[in-house]
């Protein structure tokens, strides 16, 4: 009756996530292909498994009394998976890396100089970062941001997130230059939503000279795509308190933005590329995370440099604090 392994990774993915939208780009599918599998699984079972009236979506009693059983189901096929792919403990084993938004611009090309090393070496590239479908063994590697307290696995440091508070000159000549977090409440501001993407607020602290002060606001757009934000600020739609130096750099070198805030900033935080223990016994995983850890950590250092020629060294030491 259930042989469609892909619709019980559905009904799993939604029980977590209650979202429809969520669940298709954890699995990489169309919303569309997710109310399929959703449909024909509760046509086979004869019950309805979630109340779609809410949001998220709430999971019925028939739905919480079948979950265990679906997630053992799902544990072997990964058991069945895990054991084939160290069969095939050579150049040719897919290698799956799970990064984010954020990366997008150079995580390609630097994909493709390790092909050129290894041309046998195959790739599946997955965006946005999830670290349940990580931890659930949908990726092999998984780039993160602060995230120190993973269990079960083996962290690489790879350089540290800084993060730049940046404006338009458009923007900044038609409303004025920000000095403070207290003057951004007058301000539109845009945010990458990594810890809440369903709450109209954000909530976090900024940082100057080891004074901190926590900037809060009521949002009227939120993105959860750290590009899109980019695109919002670039376009003098409004202010970007945390943007990645490495999503900026560019931008300030060529003048399309510029610093704001006078000094204050978001934290700065460790960066990691993580692997599971029992992956990372595999040489060609092993490998390429060594590798893939270097090759970022090597390209924050750049960006930081990058930085200093602009705006001194002291600016960039601040920063780090």
């Amino acid at each position: 009756m259930f042989n469609d392994l892909e619709a019980i990774e559905v009904f799993v993915s939604l029980c977590e996530s209650g979202s429809i939208q969520k669940t298709a780009i954890q699995l990489s599918m169309d919303n569309s292909g997710v109310s399929r599998k959703l449909s024909k699984l509760e046509q086979k079972i004869g019950r309805h498994l979630f109340d779609r009236t809410k949001r998220p979506f709430e999971m019925t009693d028939d739905a919480r009394s079948i979950l265990p059983a679906a997630q053992r189901m799902l544990e072997e096929k990964s058991s069945i998976e895990n054991y084939y792919r160290r069969l095939q403990n050579n150049e040719e084993m897919e290698i799956r890396v799970m990064f984010g938004n954020g990366h997008i611009n150079f995580a390609p090309r630097f994909i493709l100089e390790y092909s050129e090393k290894f041309p046998r070496q195959r790739f599946r590239m997955i965006n946005p970062v999830n670290v349940d479908g990580f931890l659930a063994g949908r990726a092999d590697l998984i780039m993160l941001s602060g995230q120190s307290t993973l269990t079960g696995c083996v962290k690489i440091p790879r350089g540290r997130m800084i993060f730049i508070p940046v404006a338009s000159p458009d923007y900044i000549a038609k409303h004025g230059m920000v000095e403070h977090p207290s003057e951004l409440g007058r301000h539109r501001v845009f945010h990458s939503l990594y810890a809440n993407q369903t709450l109209f607020k954000s909530s976090y602290m900024l940082t100057k000279n080891g004074v901190s002060t926590n900037f809060d606001s009521i949002d009227t757009i939120l993105f959860s795509n750290v590009e899109m934000t980019h695109r919002a600020v670039l376009e003098g739609a409004g202010i970007a308190p945390c943007m990645p130096i490495f999503l900026c750099i560019d931008d300030l070198e060529q003048g399309r933005l510029v610093p704001v805030l006078n000094g204050w900033h978001r934290p700065s935080h460790l960066n990691y590329v993580a692997c599971k223990q029992d992956d990372w016994k595999l040489r060609p995983i092993r490998l390429f995370a060594n590798w893939w850890a270097k090759k970022l950590a090597d390209y924050e250092r750049d960006c930081e440099s990058r930085l200093v020629k602009l705006y001194g060294r002291h600016f960039l030491l601040n920063l780090l604090h």
